[in-house]
């Protein structure tokens, strides 16, 4: 999928502004670039010049389905700005907004439901979920979702429960581990630079690297994205993301909604 442009020229000093701003926040995912052997060219170190951000695949089907019963894993588009609380109608604890940091739209994963509220993932570190007023925003099915195997090193795509597509991984070390549990993706990003440490393409998700490498300055966000090092696949070497081939992430940003499940098992 091809990044579109801005209508218009845009001044050199305000692009390389927003360069700056969104690798930045990328490099602070808590990713980052691991000490590997070069085996690309010598210019596969320099960062995209190109915005990162690309749409939701499926935006125009994100439509409320209100007169029909939802089934299956379930995402709740926030449309409007909302306090996220620790039960329905309980103590609020954030406001969530309608965009994310990477300016996608906020969308997010389901728990479970009760009348009126939603129980839903966020990317907050201490509030991992939260409940949101349905008033908020919308509902909708995703007929996806993500697993990922530690153990064999997989990441398996699944829609509407039938197993369509699976890949090599390479995952965490054991002083840096992915961490297992159930997420979901809040952003699909690309890069402009298939050379770069994140490859082509960045599925964000909403989890945490509790243990943080020694030195490490960046922050603590885990996500699905892609490498130009091919030798790692297979491999524990990463900070805590899950990593696999320009080819596969590729792919997967032409399937993938933000807000699709993701559940990592050891």
């Amino acid at each position: 999928m091809s990044l579109r442009r801005p209508a218009g020229p845009r001044p050199a000093h305000a692009a390389a502004l927003l360069v700056v701003v969104l690798l930045g926040a990328l490099i602070l995912s808590g990713c980052g670039a691991d000490a590997e052997p070069q085996t690309t060219s010598p210019t596969a170190s320099v960062p995209s010049q190109r915005p990162a951000t690309t749409p939701d695949p499926d935006a125009e089907q994100r439509a409320p389905a209100a007169k029909r019963k939802l089934s299956g894993p379930l995402a709740f588009h926030v449309r409007h700005r909302a306090r996220l609380r620790v039960g329905p109608g309980g103590r609020m604890v954030a406001t969530i907004k309608t965009r994310t940091e990477f300016k996608s739209p906020t969308i997010l994963a389901v728990v479970t439901r009760r009348p009126g509220w939603v129980l839903v993932r966020t990317t907050l570190a201490k509030h991992h979920v939260g409940w949101l007023p349905v008033a908020s925003g919308a509902l909708f099915e995703q007929p996806r979702r993500i697993v990922i195997d530690l153990s064999a090193k997989t990441l398996t795509l699944f829609h509407r429960g039938k197993l369509t597509d699976r890949y090599r991984v390479a995952i965490g070390t054991s002083a840096t581990p992915t961490p297992t549990g159930r997420y979901a993706v809040t952003d699909r990003l690309k890069t402009g630079d298939e050379n770069s440490d994140y490859g082509c393409c960045i599925l964000a998700l909403n989890g945490h690297q509790e243990k943080i490498a020694q030195g490490w300055g960046g922050g603590d966000r885990i996500a699905i994205h892609a490498t130009p090092h091919t030798w790692t696949i297979g491999k524990a070497v990463s900070h805590g993301c899950v990593r696999a081939t320009n080819k596969a992430l590729h792919q997967l940003m032409r399937k993938v909604r933000i807000g699709t499940p993701v559940r990592i098992k050891a």
